[in-house]
């Protein structure tokens, strides 16, 4: 892994400033839900499953990045790294403007090939070097540091999602992709123009005992880390059950519009927040706090479907995104505090299997709706898997998290 070699400092406000600006990149992925309507207008014999295959399987690609790119960091400069984020995510996006509108078929193969395998790895690249280069050089505020870019992460997806509403009438939806790749580029081109961008901190720089800490395998063979990684399977499988079906569950109820516009920022609150409060209160105490508010949102969601009441619904999306989003940064954070920062590029990658993993028991939540009919089960669902979280927590002082 490559270190500053001119200076032990940095500005911290510069390095929080381009590690946010790379995380508001990363929202690019998620421009793909407005972008789907004009496709099947596009591509007349697309259809939704199609669409919803690609977008589904995408998130197996950014976790096998975020793999990727812990073992690339510890090959290449991390500077480098994030140029392959960069390329990579640029070639994926831009190559939609090659799509053959007169072959359908082979488009749609190439839409997967330039989305999935390039973009969304691409991203996934981005993603570890950026947390596993920017945390480590606050050793005090990891939680504040890593609230600040999951927020900008959720907040990415609505300023980026209303640039690509804008763009849709003007340039048309094959070539809003591509703008997005030409942004990435430029941007993180003009993050690396800093040549002490993107570098993890020397060790008198992070400070005393923070370039200590267990490799990858080590870290597996500790009862902290399956405690941890489970208790955020169980929350972010959650959240990502509420950002799933909140647009139609709300719809259902005659407040579509509401609800995305509440789900996100709260989303982002919970990132900052949460962050923040577990450098104070330790990631011990931060556990069944992020358990019990998910428990409180979900049982307010079971309660306002079955009661038909939108009111409560709306409540219990606001508290469980705000819970989805800090159980998202204090994890990210906790892993550095708990397992040290020399080998955090690596654990950091694999402690993100929990991403992949939330994703495909997410993905069971459609089968679940379509055989019972109902939103009730669902949320059930969401109630389970934070009670599931709330008893892992309990283990937390005694695995020394």
């Amino acid at each position: 892994m490559e270190h500053s070699t001119t200076a032990t400092h940095r500005s911290p406000a510069l390095i929080v400033i381009e590690g946010v600006f790379s995380n508001l990149l990363f929202g690019s992925l998620f421009v793909w839900s407005i972008l789907r309507n004009p496709f099947l207008a596009l591509f007349p014999t697309w259809n939704d499953g199609m669409l919803s295959l690609i977008f589904g399987i995408h998130n197996l690609f950014v976790c096998a990045g975020i793999l990727l790119g812990g073992q690339l960091c510890r090959r290449w400069p991390t500077r480098r790294v994030y140029l392959l984020f960069a390329l990579m995510a640029f070639v994926g996006l831009a190559g939609f403007a090659l799509l053959p509108v007169d072959r359908p078929d082979v488009s749609f193969v190439m839409a997967f090939i330039l989305y999935c395998v390039f973009t969304a790895t691409g991203v996934g690249i981005g993603i570890n070097v950026v947390q596993s280069t920017t945390i480590p050089w606050f050793p005090k505020r990891s939680g504040a540091i890593s609230g600040a870019l999951y927020m900008a992460l959720g907040v990415s997806s609505v300023l980026l999602a209303a640039v690509a509403q804008r763009l849709l009438p003007l340039i048309g939806v094959q070539y809003v992709l591509p703008v997005f790749g030409v942004m990435i580029l430029v941007v993180a081109l003009a993050v690396l123009c800093d040549k002490h961008s993107i570098l993890p901190p020397r060790a008198e720089a992070a400070g005393p005992g923070e370039q200590t800490g267990l490799r990858t395998g080590e870290m597996l063979r500790t009862g902290a880390f399956w405690v941890l990684i489970l208790w955020n399977i169980c929350l972010r499988t959650a959240g990502l059950i509420l950002l799933d079906h909140a647009a139609s569950m709300a719809a259902a109820f005659g407040g579509a519009a509401l609800s995305a516009m509440l789900i996100a920022p709260a989303n982002g609150l919970g990132c900052i927040s949460v962050g923040t409060a577990m450098d104070k209160l330790g990631m011990r105490k931060i556990m069944p706090i992020g358990a019990l508010i998910m428990l409180v949102g979900g049982a307010l969601l079971c309660l306002g479907t079955s009661n038909a009441v939108v009111q409560m619904i709306f409540v219990g999306l606001l508290i469980g995104g705000f819970a989805y989003g800090g159980s998202s940064s204090s994890y990210a954070a906790a892993v550095k505090n708990r397992f040290g920062s020399r080998y955090y590029t690596q654990n950091f990658a694999v402690s993100n299997l929990a991403m992949g993993c939330a994703a495909l028991l997410e993905s069971t939540s459609g089968t679940v709706l379509d055989a019972s009919g109902s939103y009730v089960t669902v949320m059930l669902l969401v109630l389970i898997l934070a009670a599931l979280a709330l008893v892992l927590s309990l283990f937390a002082g005694r695995v020394k998290l």
